[in-house]
């Protein structure tokens, strides 16, 4: 009998095990978190998500802009043919993003099926390194596109990348920029550069505009010949009256032209060797004593500069024949200059002229440049100039 309850009392202690067991095995169970397919949290951080062209275009040019070599497209309920699609942006970013038509070389993608969705994956070569891209200098517009060369000539630099809006800008607006910014201080690189120009994209509003430079003589050599012409400019300015303005202005005009020889070729000698280089530049009119009608303009413009008084160079034509003079200001009145002219015109005919007394023989493109006075110039102005 004794066994038996024993054999009882055993048998409850297991059941009340079993039946504490059972309670923990149903907590743990119920701790479990319901199991959710949520696609935007698989993807990874290198993976954007596309429905459209639009967004598809805009992630192109997101990783050209932040110069990746590689990017995840994961193309869900997409509203278009994909393989299609992304062989058009990638064209289009490339030819209308004035960025990616700078920076890059080559674009192609791998488009896979995933299930559900389809995934690719761009690869981007570029042409341009992110220290090249840092260095792109910004401006508003292509007016701004002179003084943005003119440090840059300063420098002797014989490369600049310049980002501007500007749906109109041409490569002949970049080339007479160089032009103006030469010419407004032609001491800066001594010679007159000659430029190639790159337009990124070839149409668009935003564009990045490459130019290269040749000055065709080593920098150290530019480097002397300029500290050379500073202190040749400032001899001549030291030397010149400047009791009055247009009595500084004439004096200037007046030696260069009697120190410089007039030479439409643009050849100038230097000791044994013609340097045809020289002839339109300040350097040549005032340091070799012989240059075309343009070295004539830098050099005036030059010493204008330095004498504080304003000057431009201006392009045109004498006599039906490619010519360059100059446009000074004094005393809130504009005048035409040409040093060329002075033994064959005479001072009193090529020296603060009018525009009215210019158009005979001279042809320029009056919307570039300030109306000169009509009419004689007021005579208390130059009366002790001649």
């Amino acid at each position: 009998m004794k066994k038996r309850i024993i054999s009882l009392l055993i048998v409850v202690s297991l059941l009340a095990a079993l039946s504490g067991c059972s309670s923990m095995f149903k907590k743990e169970y119920l701790s479990v978190s319901e199991y959710k397919d949520d696609q935007q949290n698989l993807l990874s951080s290198n993976t954007t998500q596309i429905s459209n062209f639009i967004e598809l275009k805009a992630a192109i040019i997101a990783m050209v802009s932040g110069h990746k070599a590689e990017g995840r497209l994961r193309f869900t309920a997409y509203d278009g043919t994909i393989q299609d699609d992304l062989s058009r942006a990638l064209l289009e970013a490339k030819s209308e993003n004035a960025l990616a038509s700078f920076a890059v070389d080559y674009m192609s993608y791998d488009l896979s099926p995933i299930v559900t969705y389809y995934e690719a994956v761009v690869y981007i070569t570029y042409k341009k390194t992110q220290s090249e891209i840092d260095d792109i200098r910004y401006i508003t517009g292509k007016a701004e596109l002179a003084d943005a060369i003119e440090p840059v000539l300063e420098e002797m630099s014989s490369y600049v990348a310049l980002r501007l809006t500007s749906a109109t800008v041409t490569e002949e607006d970049v080339i007479s920029a160089v032009n103006f910014a030469y010419t407004q201080n032609p001491v800066s690189c001594v010679v007159p550069p000659s430029v190639t120009v790159t337009i990124h994209p070839e149409s668009g509003l935003q564009r990045i505009i490459e130019l290269d430079f040749e000055y065709g003589w080593k920098s150290s050599e530019l480097e002397k010949m300029r500290a050379a012409l500073n202190t040749k400019i400032q001899e001549i300015v030291r030397s010149a009256s400047n009791v009055k303005d247009a009595e500084y202005a004439y004096n200037l005009y007046q030696q260069l032209a009697l120190s410089c020889t007039y030479d439409p070729t643009g050849a100038v000698r230097s000791g044994a060797e013609l340097d045809s280089g020289l002839g339109s530049s300040a350097y040549g009119a005032l340091l070799e004593y012989c240059a075309d009608s343009r070295g004539f303009a830098a050099a005036y413009s030059a010493l204008c500069r330095a004498a504080g008084i304003e000057c431009l160079v201006v392009d045109g034509t004498m006599d039906n024949e490619a010519h360059s003079w100059n446009i000074i200001r004094i005393e809130g009145n504009y005048f035409h200059v040409d040093a060329t002219a002075y033994y064959s015109l005479g001072a009193e005919n090529s020296f603060m002229r009018s525009d009215e007394q210019f158009k005979d023989s001279y042809i320029w493109d009056a919307k570039k440049y300030p109306a000169c006075a009509i009419g004689e110039p007021d005579s208390g102005i130059i009366s002790n100039t001649f």
